[in-house]
């Protein structure tokens, strides 16, 4: 997929629009907008505009998407302040981390999953606003809650064509610094498990900038996809030193206590860690414990 983002002025407000050219196999962004938007799903882009430009051109498909201005990525908020390291950097990186989350925990439940949780996709405005944008790589579940004929049919895509196109690429899809670890070695079992891991690294990368961390921590450095799978499940490997290798030290109590929930739920059974097994066991898949993922998010679960 290639795209362009253009920061714009809508109806007199901030919005940015985004262009988008991609396959034709994939689902329009705007389709995913869609369902997340009829699911409520929080902390989303509040879309202004969509639509489709051009159907099918050599296979690709040209769509654009105007959203609400949701500000900047978490990682520049926290390295523009950091020269003032304050209990107010880390309260906010705890905030973010909860709401993304809670919003991975609710698109899951509507049958959607992000597949490319980064740096850039994690904005922050303001005293409170938190946004996880770029949903352009999410994929519907096959029969979950959003994947209906009528979307189908609004969006104007075949839903079998566009999920055997998807499993296809579900090993592969996503940024790799951020990739969780099975997915690094080509797992093709992915859940929201998989995208809370990569909100757990974007959120420990904001840390490591607000400690004015000059060299990359050997946990964020960028390797071949095997071998940065390999260097975070030893970097992982102890709950009581692995922050460190991601250049944390700072200690916040409510942050920590997040991390903490956080890691167990990730990387460990039983109260064992399971990192060489999501290294080493391609059919090994962490359960999807939704309740538990919206404790940890502090969002009261939904009575069925």
């Amino acid at each position: 997929m290639q795209s362009r983002v253009f920061k714009v002025e809508y109806q007199g407000n901030q919005a940015i629009l985004k262009i988008a050219w991609k396959f034709a196999n994939y689902i329009p962004e705007a389709a995913i907008y869609d369902a997340l938007q009829t699911a409520k799903v929080p902390n989303t882009p509040v879309i202004l505009d969509s639509g489709i430009i051009n159907q099918n051109t050599f296979d690709c498909r040209l769509e654009y998407a105007v959203m609400e201005y949701a500000g900047a990525p978490l990682i520049d908020f926290t390295a523009e302040y950091r020269s003032s390291v304050n209990t107010g950097l880390y309260v906010r990186t705890n905030y973010t981390l909860t709401q993304v989350v809670g919003c991975l925990a609710r698109a899951w439940q509507a049958g959607i999953v992000h597949r490319d949780v980064s740096r850039g996709n994690v904005l922050v405005r303001g005293k409170g606003s938190v946004t996880l944008i770029d949903w352009g790589y999410a994929r519907l579940l096959s029969d979950g809650p959003a994947d209906t004929y009528e979307l189908a049919t609004k969006w104007h895509y075949n839903k079998y064509d566009v999920a055997c196109w998807e499993d296809r690429q579900d090993h592969c899809t996503g940024t790799p610094l951020y990739m969780s670890i099975p997915i690094l070695v080509r797992s093709r079992y992915r859940t929201v498990v998989n995208d809370v891991e990569s909100m757990f690294y974007v959120a420990l990368e904001a840390l490591s900038v607000i400690e004015n961390n000059d060299k990359t921590p050997v946990a964020l450095a960028m390797e071949d996809n095997i071998s940065m799978a390999y260097v975070r499940r030893l970097c992982l490997a102890s709950k009581d030193t692995y922050k460190e290798r991601f250049g944390v030290y700072f200690q916040d109590e409510q942050l920590d206590e997040t991390l903490s929930q956080l890691y167990d739920y990730l990387f460990t059974s039983e109260g064992k860690y399971i990192g060489h097994i999501l290294v080493d066991d391609l059919e090994w898949e962490r359960p999807v414990d939704i309740n538990r993922l919206l404790q940890i998010a502090k969002i009261e679960p939904v009575l069925t």
